[in-house]
């Protein structure tokens, strides 16, 4: 019989270790399906040796049980990461990966089939991406970060990728992608603006700003059932569609989803854009959880390092409440710059087979797109905060 009290588990981990953020992805989608009965919260350190000081620490408390550990090689496992587990006023410390899937299946788990059953049919965590303004590469950041979940231990079943208002009928890159690794996707969703469909709304001859919405949600669910989390690409600007009543904040309001927008180079207009953006999500009471910033060149005034360095300096100061989850480069085409989008745009011009498998310079740039955005986006973090804020629109 399953234990009815809260179990609280802190899981300690080093930054960009791949196991830590494959745990914390289970464990986070283990809470949404369990509710009040498991509360998930995670610390990141800087190195193994801290990870070993501070195991170490907790391991001279009197109140530690240490389960799963032969005690005369515990000290072999203090650089691994480990969970402080509470439960029923005793505290567990349990080191490793499999250990700690362990000690939740038979603790917390029990009541269920089996392991496996935890698929979050109803419940998977959602995350939409929306832009601080059009081309700003919505969806290359998609494609970055849906491949950085499978890098980080998430299998193609286990994500869904959907864009529920579109301008664009053409097939996407990330989409493409998505098929060929065979995860659910939607591309061309119920709400889509052909030209001369705002005058037709507002001469009542399409659906309503709320059946378009609950189409929106009714696909969601279809294209959701069985996974783990969902990455929602908004359209245009946060505003594009607000004549209609389904702007990208009405959508997300709607999907109940936070949303992290995604900001260009610069640091005046960055953050000036940001701000701009941001408010407009939050006066429809949706959930803005911070921004990634794309395009940033190597070099000159609004290089990389240049443009981080200020960008941080200000959320520090005056967005203590939003995270910055990191800096996107411009990626490189042979020897010269170019930006994403334009990369983006010339691959999608070029059908390879079905109009559904990746060319050879499709899969170049993916590998590209998803080895930069696994460098430089803090994906643990993002994915903590997603699971954090999830229903709260």
């Amino acid at each position: 019989m399953a234990s009815t009290s809260t179990v609280r588990c802190v899981v300690y981990g080093v930054h960009g270790d791949v196991e830590f953020c494959e745990l914390l992805g289970f464990l986070h989608g283990a809470a949404v399906a369990q509710g009040s009965k498991l509360e998930i919260s995670s610390e990141i350190l800087s190195s193994a040796a801290e990870m070993k000081a501070l195991a170490t620490e907790e391991l001279e408390k009197d109140i530690v049980n240490v389960p799963y550990i032969v005690q005369q090689n515990a000290t072999d496992h203090l650089s691994s990461l480990f969970a402080r587990i509470s439960v029923s006023q005793k505290v567990y410390i349990v080191f490793g990966k499999m250990a700690i899937l362990q000690w939740i299946k038979q603790h917390l788990l029990e009541s269920s089939a089996t392991l496996a059953s935890i698929t979050l049919e109803h419940h998977p965590l959602r995350l939409f991406i929306s832009g601080d303004r059009a081309h700003v590469g919505k969806s290359t950041v998609c494609l970055g970060l849906i491949g950085s979940l499978l890098q980080n231990g998430y299998a193609a079943k286990d994500i869904a990728y959907m864009k529920p208002a579109t301008q664009c009928q053409k097939p996407q890159l990330v989409t493409k992608f998505c098929q060929q690794q065979g995860i659910a996707c939607c591309d061309v969703g119920p709400i889509l603006f052909y030209k001369g469909f705002t005058r037709e709304f507002l001469k009542g001859e399409t659906e309503t700003s709320i059946q378009l919405l609950e189409k929106a949600e009714t696909k969601l669910k279809e294209i959701s059932r069985g996974t783990e989390i969902v990455i929602i690409d908004g359209v245009g600007y946060p505003a594009v569609g607000s004549i209609c009543g389904v702007s990208n904040a009405h959508v997300a309001k709607k999907l109940k989803s936070p949303v992290v927008l995604v900001g260009t180079k610069g640091v005046g207009d960055a953050v000036d854009s940001f701000n701009l953006n941001a408010t407009y999500f939050m006066s429809h009471n949706v959930k803005v959880l911070g921004s990634i910033f794309n395009r940033l060149p190597e070099d000159g005034f609004y290089s990389l390092e240049h443009c981080r360095e200020n960008v941080l300096l200000y959320f520090k100061q005056f967005q203590v409440e939003k995270r910055v989850y990191g800096f996107l480069p411009e990626l490189q085409d042979g020897d010269v710059n170019v930006p994403i989008a334009a990369i983006v745009h010339e691959t999608t011009q070029k059908e390879s087979v079905s109009g559904v498998f990746l060319t050879s310079f499709e899969e170049a740039f993916v590998k590209k797109v998803v080895e930069a955005f696994h460098r430089s986006i803090d994906v643990t973090t993002l994915l903590a905060d997603v699971q954090a804020n999830q229903g709260l629109n």
